[in-house]
């Protein structure tokens, strides 16, 4: 079901939007992306990075559709 931009909802369309070209290139490199790789990977990015916590509470990462995208970027490697 998408309903935002083609996307479950907003928080899924902007990693997408941001991280999406990133995640695309592992997997056209034949990297296996499931859902929870893009989940921590994505996780691990937000805690190494130096951002205020003010800008880390506008996503909720809990909310992302992790397989939704796990799935786009393999149908486009494929």
């Amino acid at each position: 079901m998408s309903d935002y931009n083609g996307y479950t909802n907003r928080e899924t369309w902007l990693i997408n939007l941001y991280l999406g070209e990133y995640f695309q290139e592992v997997a056209n490199d034949g990297e296996h992306l499931m859902a929870d790789y893009i989940e921590s990977t994505v996780w691990d990015m937000l805690g190494e990075a130096n951002i205020p916590d003010i800008f880390k509470d506008m996503i909720d990462l809990g909310a992302v559709n992790w397989r939704e995208l796990a799935e786009l970027y393999l149908s486009e490697a494929a």
